[in-house]
């Protein structure tokens, strides 16, 4: 306990509030990409690819029943614990049902939003921290509903399933992430669903909550395309048509801004993003960044690296 708490004093966090500790576990995470991204390649490549990037673990000749040369130790240890790529699929499992589950919590004036909210607008008060207003909240939460529904739709009728691998840590990081990003979406609003609880509150659209759900519908709709263009391709095709033209990656770029306009959308009162959902973004740009440097590697290999010439990777102007 001495050890955690002299960390929090690091972070100037003396006593997290909920909304807080959604906050650190994202900061955390991302600090352990970026840490992983900047070790030795093949150190890198063992940990952090998955899928069709991920190098299969050679196998000993019949003559030297030996490893091959470039058969690494990292290679061998996170060659166990393998899971199918497929299992993407529970990530947005996992996303839909927390929207779900602290939907019927507010709706049904549940004990356990009621006690997270408790603690997470006392905090606020105690700081005087701005909160979300109550349109702000359920419109963020809905947003997050609808993403997590067409992401999981999509892996049911739209991306095919594949049985490429990716490493066990990786699926439970996933799982992790959508758990304290269902509870980001909602938190700051505390002091809004308990007074709602108590009064009836009036829904009121601010600019700025419409701008952030117009964005967040049309960065959607485009993801939307990207995977449906991707999965008609054949298979190891270089995506070249759409918005492939001008991004590597742009299916990661159109995930970032989805996040980004949550953040204004679920933004306090006199703010203009939301703290924690910004911190996921932080998580997000870090993940889905590696895995894009990745990408632009791997086809680079394969297709070589004059078919990517013009192309951003991720962020246009910067990545």
């Amino acid at each position: 306990m001495g050890s955690s708490s002299g960390l929090l004093a690091t972070l100037g966090v003396g006593d997290p509030s909920p909304a807080e500790w959604c906050q650190i576990f994202f900061i955390v995470s991302a600090a352990s990409i970026f840490m992983l991204a900047a070790v030795p390649e093949h150190m890198r490549r063992a940990l952090l690819d998955y899928g069709a990037r991920r190098a299969k673990p050679s196998q000993p000749s019949e003559k030297s029943k030996a490893p091959e040369p470039n058969q690494g130790v990292l290679d061998v240890l996170t060659s166990y614990g393998q899971v199918p790529h497929s299992w993407f699929i529970h990530f947005y499992i996992t996303s839909l049902s927390w929207s779900i589950f602290w939907g019927y919590q507010y709706l049904s004036k549940g004990s356990l939003m009621r006690t997270v909210a408790e603690m997470q607008h006392s905090s606020a008060v105690k700081s005087q921290t701005p909160e979300v207003d109550l349109t702000g909240t359920l419109v963020a939460w809905m947003l997050m509903s609808s993403q997590g529904a067409r992401r999981l739709l999509e892996c049911l009728f739209v991306t095919k399933p594949g049985s490429s691998p990716m490493w066990f840590v990786h699926w439970a990081l996933g799982l992790s992430y959508y758990t304290a990003l269902g509870v980001s979406v909602w938190i700051q609003g505390s002091g809004a669903i308990l007074q709602s609880w108590e009064h009836p509150q009036l829904i009121h659209f601010t600019p700025q909550v419409i701008i952030g759900a117009a964005v967040s519908g049309w960065a959607g709709a485009q993801q939307h395309q990207c995977h449906s263009y991707l999965a008609g391709l054949k298979k190891y095709t270089l995506p070249n048509e759409g918005w492939f033209k001008y991004f590597i990656c742009p299916h990661y770029t159109f995930e970032c801004l989805l996040y980004l306009s949550l953040s204004v959308v679920a933004a306090p009162t006199g703010c203009i993003l939301n703290r924690p959902v910004l911190c996921s973004l932080i998580f997000v740009l870090a993940n889905l960044g590696a895995t894009a440097y990745g990408t632009k590697a791997w086809y680079a290999s394969k297709f070589g690296a004059d078919k990517l010439v013009g192309k951003w990777i991720m962020i246009p102007f910067v990545f």
